[in-house]
């Protein structure tokens, strides 16, 4: 299978994962892959994610010229485009509105001001918070660039959510483990708060995963994103049988 196959392929994957997980509703969402460094697979407009077929994905290149596809690429291209050319490492790009996740962006609520879980600083670092923009406008864009520089994950006031990776799956399962996490912070708040991390215990997660290289994670190790959900799963159960 070639690049470009794979990167068609795993869109479609994380496409119905998404929409079968509820991170995403009707037409809502939209992924991207690079091909190469001038080439990206994205996908269309006004379509359910859980629906698509190969032939819908649309090829552009960094200017949003299309390069194949009939259907018109998604609304929010501008938005992916401007995070592959600010982040050339960055391979994949998943924007969706998982309910919790969205909802803690929809108060302007940071995630990543208090540290809880240690899974989270393992599988997703630093989680920002791009200021609001009109959707589809080149506020988004400039929103999102701001914060992009040092993080794989944000929230997008009263909007929804993002993750980025070296690979569409990645993408896809740190979103899996931003919305957990958010279930889990909102279920730590209706019991009264969580008890976070402090200062040294933090520093301690982050000479951990630094030791382990977990900086970031290939393809062929992408089975750790979802022990991570799995762990948090673990986590929200143990917290609702207590209450």
């Amino acid at each position: 299978m070639d690049r470009e196959e794979q990167v068609r392929e795993d869109i479609l994957r994380a496409g119905k994962k998404l929409a079968e997980r509820f991170f995403v509703a009707s037409n809502d969402g939209n992924i991207s892959g690079r091909v190469n460094d001038g080439e990206i697979l994205i996908t269309p407009t006004g379509v359910n994610k859980g629906d698509m077929l190969p032939d819908w994905i649309v090829k552009v290149d960094l200017e949003g010229n299309v390069l194949s596809g009939s259907l018109e690429p998604t609304s929010e291209m501008k938005m992916h485009l401007r995070i592959f050319q600010k982040r050339p490492d960055i391979r994949a790009i998943v924007h969706a509105h998982p309910p919790a996740a969205t909802g803690f962006a929809a108060c302007r609520i940071r995630l990543d001001q208090e540290v809880v879980l240690p899974e989270v600083v393992f599988g997703l670092g630093k989680i920002s918070l791009a200021e609001y923009g009109t959707p589809t406008t080149e506020e988004v864009p400039q929103a999102v660039e701001q914060e992009i520089g040092d993080c794989d994950a944000l929230l997008l006031a009263n909007h929804g959510a993002l993750t980025v990776g070296n690979s569409i799956m990645q993408a896809y399962y740190r979103m899996e483990v931003l919305e957990m996490y958010a279930r889990v912070r909102l279920v730590a708040r209706l019991l009264g708060g969580p008890k976070t991390l402090n200062e040294r215990e933090v520093e301690d997660l982050l000479r951990v995963k630094a030791g382990h290289g977990w900086n970031g994670l290939s393809e062929d190790n992408r089975e750790i994103d979802q022990n991570l959900v799995q762990i948090i799963t673990n986590v929200v159960l143990e917290v609702l049988k207590s209450q």
